[in-house]
């Protein structure tokens, strides 16, 4: 009798153990890490120039401030070297001194992006803006836009990168008179001179070409850069230099200089 109780009693202690083994186990095992899928961005900018609306007849030297926030997704990956990424943004644009053409801009984002290389990547994107004048809400502009590009990073030296992209963009516009055809490029050289301050000249060049009229315009930047990485989430950007530039349009000049300071944070990622 003695026996068979000891024999009795000894699978409700051996599962009795077991049970407690297995809380001990759920409780010592961390909950898996939640990643976040997205972020809100936020931004605040001014830029100046000598040459506000491109004018040949009457240049007008003026500033425009703007500032928005931008709901971004983060680059969802479709493949080893694939991915793609989307954004909502909007944003208010107002001059200092031609308050008439102020105006609110809301524009939506998607792209595939693929890694080529180490040091070279490809783009696929398409973007729609809207453009609203601020004193009545009407919409002065619609614009449908698909993009190819190509950006290449080649480490000079440890702290000197030069850095070089290639655009080409199909803007359909309405009304149709915006619709174009844009070839861009811009070689920058960027130099860390200390973490987190970087510096930077750079060149870009820009071809339009309307496609609903007789319109082509070209123009150059060279300018300077200075970026400084205030921190994780926020950095500010400085640039200045000088843009000149011709058309056909007998009435556009893009000669003047610019310059402009933008500041962008995270305000948090979801």
């Amino acid at each position: 009798l003695r026996r068979r109780l000891r024999v009795g009693r000894q699978p409700i202690s051996d599962e009795s153990d077991r049970f407690q083994e297995m809380g001990l186990r759920v409780r010592e095992k961390p909950l898996p890490e939640l990643k976040p899928i997205g972020n809100l961005q936020a931004r605040f900018g001014y830029y100046h120039t000598s040459n506000v609306f491109s004018s040949d007849v009457n240049p007008i030297e003026d500033g425009l401030i703007s500032f928005g926030v931008k709901l971004a997704s983060v680059y969802f990956p479709l493949g080893s070297q694939t991915f793609v990424n989307g954004s909502i943004d909007g944003s208010l644009g107002r001059y200092v001194n031609q308050s008439i053409y102020n105006y609110n801009r809301a524009k939506f984002y998607l792209s595939v992006y693929q890694q080529l290389s180490p040091r070279m990547h490809g783009t696929i994107a398409w973007s729609n803006q809207q453009l609203f004048y601020a004193k009545n809400s009407d919409r002065f502009l619609s614009e449908n836009s698909l993009s190819l590009s190509l950006g290449r990073r080649d480490p000079l030296t440890p702290q000197l990168t030069l850095n070089s992209f290639y655009e080409f963009k199909l803007n359909f516009a309405e009304p149709n008179s915006r619709s174009r055809m844009i070839n861009s490029g811009r070689v920058s050289l960027n130099y860390t001179l200390q973490q987190p301050l970087k510096v930077g000249l750079n060149y870009q060049l820009k071809f339009s070409d309307f496609t609903q009229r007789q319109r082509n315009d070209y123009y150059h930047q060279l300018y300077a850069s200075l970026i400084y990485q205030i921190s994780d989430s926020s950095k500010i950007n400085l640039q200045s230099g000088w843009r000149f530039g011709d058309s056909t349009d007998k009435k556009i000049n893009f000669d003047g200089w610019f310059f402009s300071i933008n500041y962008n944070w995270r305000l948090g990622q979801f």
